[in-house]
């Protein structure tokens, strides 16, 4: 959605700062030379992060089968092909098409005065010369139908299922209500120590040594729902499987408590004061909002949101998300880490 630069430094080098990153973002010279080393590099970052990482391996898997037409389906860094074939004069275009000021967001947070940054501003940034960015092309996901699985053969010493339901994510801070359900919902499942996820499938059953949601409610494009986790010892990827849809299925039939609500409104809301410590994590926040196309001014509107989510609401969307047709199901099925070939042990759901 975003590409995202960042320093921490002393407010009286805010000034040299601004200058050197209004030089970089206008007058950055793309040598051959120096981008055939960095190009190196960068494929060397995606064998550590992918192609070395069986769990970053298996996401990658999973978007490009759950996404069919977004941009998601392609992993950010690219795929090694891409990197492989990418010329100084590629990156020079696109530095060229998108770097400039007005497709650019600068957040300053800390102890500044904002005349002072507005002056610095127009400085440094003032004399950039703007240009027409190529129009936005609507990239619409088709709707999904029918659910979709993917396995992925690597060594690991633990399998890893993930379960990827296509959900909503904000597009009008006011009038929308399902992604604060969502959120709130995904920390019912997962947002503490005793929540059901830990509580249930980990501490009681054993069923996971590990079990999560992941849930983002702010992306330019199509949005995601992620439930994951790794199978005890004994237990199966079915038997996880099996177990998280359980847990899912009794949300959606009995609904929740009204303390589990309150908790984990108070585990979200003190999560989102907390950020407000960190003048990096302000200021993080700020762009990222931003960036996505909502104003930041609505953070503070965004959390009297949740606070306004109510248990039925939260039941209705279990009931509504969590439906196979949106589902896309990936598989880390670990193969020997000293490569030698094994018998397949991971029974998947059918």
């Amino acid at each position: 959605d975003y590409t995202a630069y960042f320093q921490q430094i002393p407010k009286e080098k805010l000034a040299d700062m601004m200058q050197l990153e209004a030089d970089r973002m206008r007058h950055l010279n793309v040598d051959a030379k120096e981008f055939e080393q960095e190009i190196k590099v960068v494929m060397e970052e995606r064998r550590m992060r992918t192609d070395d990482n069986p769990q970053a391996k298996l996401f990658e898997q999973m978007n490009a089968v759950a996404f069919q037409a977004h941009p998601y389906r392609r992993p950010i860094i690219g795929w090694m092909n891409d990197l492989e074939n990418m010329t100084a004069a590629d990156a020079k275009a696109w530095y060229d098409t998108w770097y400039v000021p007005n497709n650019a967001y600068v957040v300053i947070t800390g102890d500044v005065d904002h005349k002072t940054v507005f002056a610095l501003a127009e400085r440094y940034y003032g004399p950039l010369e703007g240009r027409a960015l190529p129009p936005r092309r609507q990239q619409i996901e088709p709707k999904q139908e029918g659910s979709r699985r993917v396995t992925v053969k690597a060594p690991a010493e633990l399998p890893v299922l993930i379960m990827g339901y296509k959900a909503p994510i904000l597009r009008d801070v006011d009038k929308d209500s399902d992604p604060y359900a969502l959120e709130m919902l995904a920390a019912i499942l997962d947002g503490h120590d005793a929540a059901r996820f830990n509580k249930k499938l980990v501490r009681e059953d054993k069923i996971a040594l590990t079990a999560g949601i992941d849930y983002d409610n702010t992306a330019r494009g199509p949005g995601m729902l992620y439930l994951h986790g790794t199978p005890s010892e004994g237990k199966t990827v079915a038997d996880l499987e099996a177990a998280l849809r359980a847990e899912i299925a009794r949300v959606q039939q009995e609904g929740i408590s009204e303390v589990e609500l309150k908790r984990a409104k108070a585990q979200l809301i003190a999560g989102e004061v907390y950020k407000k410590d960190s003048m990096f994590g302000q200021a993080m926040e700020i762009g990222q909002i931003e960036a996505v196309g909502l104003p930041y001014g609505k953070i503070d509107r965004m959390l009297d949101k949740l606070q306004q989510v109510t248990a039925a609401q939260v039941q209705a969307v279990a009931q509504k998300y969590f439906n196979d047709d949106a589902l896309t199901v990936g598989v880390l099925d670990p193969q020997p880490l000293d490569g030698k070939p094994r018998r397949p042990a991971v029974a998947t759901r059918h």
